[in-house]
């Protein structure tokens, strides 16, 4: 099974990442608004999440193609916690074998966006 922190760990802001085999992920504490039902109309909350970022090696998140790159969202509690081990743990489980046989540094560029193309003069 993935390894994920203790609900603890990301409720004082740290941020976790790591990798198994080729597929590389980040944790990351925060927050969003959202519509509050309690509060009447266009009242809106904050509510705690847990981001998931996941890609393949060998580049940092950064430098990946944003095609190749996925994302999910859950909400900060222990069973938002789990739920983010499950989804990286299925997805290293779909394809095991992508993960397990990613390029290597030397045999790949890292992604840069594309150039703003210069105003003409």
């Amino acid at each position: 099974m993935i390894f994920v922190p203790l609900l603890h760990y990301f409720k004082c802001k740290n941020t976790y990442s790591g990798n198994e085999y080729g597929l590389r992920y980040r944790l990351t504490p925060g927050k969003r608004s959202v519509p509050d039902p309690d509060g009447g109309e266009g009242a809106i909350k904050d509510e705690a999440i847990l981001t998931v970022d996941y890609w393949p090696d060998p580049w940092t998140l950064e430098k990946t193609d944003p095609a190749l790159r996925m994302q999910q969202v859950f909400p900060l509690t222990d069973e938002g916690r789990a739920a983010a081990a499950q989804c990286l743990q299925d997805a290293f489980n779909a394809e095991p074998d992508r993960w397990k046989h990613c390029p290597d540094m030397m045999d790949c560029d890292p992604w840069e966006p594309p150039a703003e193309e210069q105003a003409e003069e």
